[in-house]
């Protein structure tokens, strides 16, 4: 029997394949860039990407109901790598580790740690990138009995937004 790991990934990649986004690894042609983009009002999340390496963390934010969060979300393996450098997009699938931290109003706190496929996507609209650059990052949370990532984002959750700061650099 597969893994859940195998299977949320195996999940992950017929949701792409249904959308005509399944990439195929890249050669010759390089993407990288790093920001910062707002993932809804007043929550900024900054990430950094390359074709080997995809990091995202929202460092503190206050939730409507007082709670913070802090979060970082860092790849540990990369399977696929599409680059179209006619489209100026670049797609990277793997999994990573994503680290939720909260401090609730009645002072207790949880840490909330899984392991997720993703799918990070990052377009080059233009230099400087700030406002027209694109990055996005979903990944498959599990729902589990306890309080978990799937409870705070859904799943799949996108994190997505148009670049407040920083660029984004496809060739």
């Amino acid at each position: 029997m597969a893994s859940l790991q195998h299977r949320r990934r195996l999940l992950l990649y017929a949701c792409l394949a249904i959308v005509g986004l399944l990439p195929i690894h890249a050669s010759g042609n390089q993407a990288s860039g790093g920001g910062t983009y707002f993932v809804e009002p007043g929550i900024r999340s900054e990430f950094q990407f390359n074709t080997a390496h995809v990091q995202c963390k929202i460092g503190h934010t206050v939730l409507s109901d007082g709670t913070t969060l802090q979060m970082l979300m860092e790849s540990t393996e990369i399977d696929s790598v599409a680059i179209d450098s006619m489209a100026n997009t670049a797609t990277i699938i793997g999994t990573m580790i994503s680290i939720v931290q909260l401090r609730f109003t009645d002072g207790t706190s949880a840490a909330l740690t899984e392991t997720v496929p993703f799918v990070a996507f990052a377009q080059d609209n233009g230099t400087p990138g700030a406002g027209v650059d694109f990055f996005s990052l979903t990944v498959v949370y599990v729902d589990t009995s306890e309080l978990d990532q799937f409870d705070l984002f859904g799943s799949p959750a996108t994190f997505a937004g148009t670049l407040e700061t920083g660029n984004i650099k496809v060739h």
